[in-house]
């Protein structure tokens, strides 16, 4: 028989919303699993690995804008779970994060799977971290978890379950939720907001940079209707920031994406970063990413990312929605000036025989799966991907800044459970692939329609670009150290776990397998070889 604990914690689960439960569980969970059989309101997700569970909570999380749950098992499931834990907070995911952990007479005796710091393991990737302490306070600390998650600026949250507290028969109060979930958005101050206008108002050359927090507040057409308003050209964040699409790229103001070298960057008289970071650093920078003596504008959700590197003249802070409708109301409604013309797109000329590139293979890719939504998971041509899928709106490309490989096999499904009415495609390198296999197992058991390409060119070619540039004696001698990972059948290896697998090496039977891949109602796998000495940017 179920305990009350576990009863009531589903209940909370379920009154914000939170219908799926993603789990690698142990014997730490029995008392959640035992409850979860005769309940149809809380589904189950089982997963293999508990990245797997944290990255598909993730997904959905992402494109529904609404809280998830992870729950993970012990010291070792949470070890497991943290690196796309990090992918999560670094994309402001509501993921309630329950780990279930041993009884709490053997936490102090070190007893299995146990640790003494576990709060110290995940603080740095939640925006809150709590143990319970009594099995009454277990359904109060799991809404106040949710309400946590959900505050802006959103993202992750940790709450320690322990079993002996589960397991209680100890009868548990549960919480009215509706009386703490309440709109937290916040607007900016109407002096920032002047002071930003004035800017804008004396520019002749502005230039408007859109970031991935647009998109993951719906204020992708507010940007669009200022763009419009300002005759001012966009760009999209830089690589090392960018998380999905926070502006058209079909639309004529769009010119590209940030980066020094780039003409409009160069001759901007006032630069204006809108939900964006400035900037992801992903190296000590060789080149000041910024032009001297160019007026700084950035707004962001969260405080912590205004003027944490750089200095600005006027930071917005608030919901970037708001932040863009209080612009557009203090500045004329039309702007008297013209945009600047797009650059012409150079010519490419597909490779004929040898290898495949991936920059060849990234070309059928995006012209084969127009009107699929993309996710983004592979190191060397994520660069290529990103600046050529076509990104109508906000929930058309995906992509995690964390460095976290093997995110975007879990994320897909996810995302795929918040779109049901869509097709979802993860774009993924063959490294990444070994790091995320076992949600192959949940693509298979789940049976979402998840299309996998993976880009296999039996390297950690990142290795071999962070080698080159290195320039020391892997260059002098043309010989690569811990780059070369080739051997696995990886089709062979979906196919295996119940996701059919095709290896192709041509580009028309690229083409003609993605085709295909959009007419069925099951996930599908191809596997395409690409140049192996090739490296990437």
């Amino acid at each position: 028989m179920s305990t009350p604990a576990a009863e009531a914690l589903l209940d909370v689960i379920r009154d914000w919303g939170a219908d799926r439960l993603f789990t690698c569980p142990g014997s730490t969970e029995a008392a959640v699993l035992d409850a979860l059989v005769t309940r149809k309101d809380v589904e189950l997700v089982l997963t293999t690995h508990e990245a797997v569970a944290v990255s598909m909570a993730d997904g959905l999380a992402r494109v529904t804008r609404k809280p998830t749950v992870a729950y993970l098992h012990a010291n070792v499931g949470l070890t497991n779970g943290l690196s796309h834990l990090y992918a999560a907070q670094l994309a402001y995911s509501p993921v309630v994060v329950l780990n279930g952990i041993k009884a709490s007479s053997i936490q102090a005796r070190e007893g299995f799977t146990t640790g003494r710091r576990m709060r110290d393991l995940v603080h740095q990737y939640v925006k809150s971290d709590w143990q319970s302490l009594t099995t009454e306070a277990i359904p109060e600390d799991v809404n106040r978890a949710f309400r946590t998650a959900v505050t802006e600026p959103a993202g992750p949250v940790w709450v320690a379950l322990s079993q002996d507290l589960l397991e209680s028969p100890a009868p548990v109060p549960v919480p009215e939720v509706h009386g703490f979930s309440f709109d937290s958005r916040t607007a900016p101050s109407p002096g920032a907001v002047r002071a930003a206008a004035d800017l804008l108002r004396s520019a002749e050359r502005p230039l408007l940079v859109a970031g991935s927090e647009l998109a993951r507040v719906g204020a992708v057409a507010d940007l669009v209707a200022l763009s419009e308003q300002l005759a001012a050209p966009v760009v999209h964040e830089d690589r090392r920031g960018f998380e999905r699409p926070g502006f058209p790229t079909d639309h004529p103001n769009f010119r590209g994406q940030y980066e020094i070298g780039h003409p409009l960057v160069q001759e901007a008289d006032l630069l204006v970063f809108l939900g964006a970071r400035v900037f992801n650093e992903f190296e000590p920078a060789k080149v000041a990413p910024l032009p001297a003596g160019v007026p700084i504008v950035h707004s962001h959700t969260d405080p912590r990312h205004v003027a944490m590197i750089y200095g600005v003249d006027v930071g917005l802070v608030g919901d970037q929605q708001l932040v863009l409708q209080a612009l557009s109301a203090a500045l004329p409604a039309a702007a008297d000036r013209v945009v600047p013309a797009a650059l012409p797109r150079p010519h490419r000329t597909p490779s004929t025989g040898g290898a495949l590139t991936a920059s060849d293979v990234v070309d059928v890719i995006t012209e084969s799966l127009r009107g699929v939504a993309l996710v983004g998971d592979a190191t060397t041509a994520g660069g290529i991907l990103q600046q050529r899928a076509h990104q109508h709106g906000g929930d058309d490309y995906f992509v995690s800044t964390s460095g976290s490989l093997g995110w975007g096999m879990g994320a897909a499904l996810g995302i795929q459970m918040g779109m049901p009415d869509r097709r979802v495609a993860a774009v993924l390198g063959d490294g990444v692939f070994q790091f995320g296999a076992p949600a192959l197992w949940s693509a298979a058991r789940s049976g979402l329609p998840v299309t996998y390409v993976v880009i296999n060119n039996e390297r950690y070619a990142a290795v071999g670009a962070a080698l080159r540039r290195f320039d020391g004696q892997a260059v002098e001698r043309g010989d690569f150290p811990g780059i070369d990972i080739a051997g696995p059948n990886i089709a062979d290896i979906s196919t295996g776990f119940g996701v059919p697998g095709q290896r192709v090496d041509t580009l028309a039977d690229l083409r003609e397998s993605l085709e295909a891949a959009r007419t069925v109602d099951h996930p599908t796998l191809i596997e395409v070889m690409t140049d192996p000495t090739h490296f990437g940017p």
